[in-house]
């Protein structure tokens, strides 16, 4: 045996369950996720009872007549716009007459994902060339969803969001 310090097997004042906690909780720890079930709660874009809207902008404060134009062409129009919802930069995107919300910032590089292109139902990183579909956020070479896509729905001019 060396000379250096020794030190105790168990830690005096340590213990496996917090004693702060309520006496009545689960011991048991919980399982980690895995990542597709962790990214898969926040791909549902369908409206929670649970959630506030947020306005994300207004159609008439975005563009003069864009919501003349998207409602005379909608299945031909195409609309992207980056948004600020509390502290969330969200790519908001108006394609084939539907509006989509999804996270503003690509998750392989942080490109910004509202001055990407849109078409045939996906959203292009101008930075580096991945793609995400609009509905679920899925990458589209990986197939997995890395994108969390959020419900939005137009309320008169203003576009609105639900953020878990």
């Amino acid at each position: 045996m060396g000379t250096g310090p020794s030190f105790p097997l168990i830690a005096k004042g340590f213990s496996r369950t917090d004693p702060m906690s309520d006496s009545n909780s689960d011991p048991k720890p919980k399982r980690n996720l895995y990542p597709n079930e962790l990214a898969e709660q926040n791909h549902n874009r369908q409206p929670r009872e649970d959630l506030p809207w947020h306005v994300a902008f207004d159609l008439n404060e975005a563009e003069p007549g864009l919501a003349e134009r998207l409602a005379a062409n909608p299945e031909s129009e195409s609309f992207v716009r980056e948004a600020l919802v509390g502290d969330r930069i969200l790519a908001v995107i108006f394609h084939s007459g539907q509006w989509y919300a999804m996270d503003g910032i690509c998750t392989h590089q942080g490109g910004p994902l509202a001055e990407g292109h849109v078409a045939d139902g996906c959203v292009t990183c101008p930075w580096h060339g991945w793609q995400y579909e609009l509905e679920t956020g899925t990458q589209t070479t990986s197939r997995q969803p890395l994108q969390a896509v959020f419900p939005i729905r137009q309320n008169g001019t203003a576009i609105e969001v639900q953020l878990p």
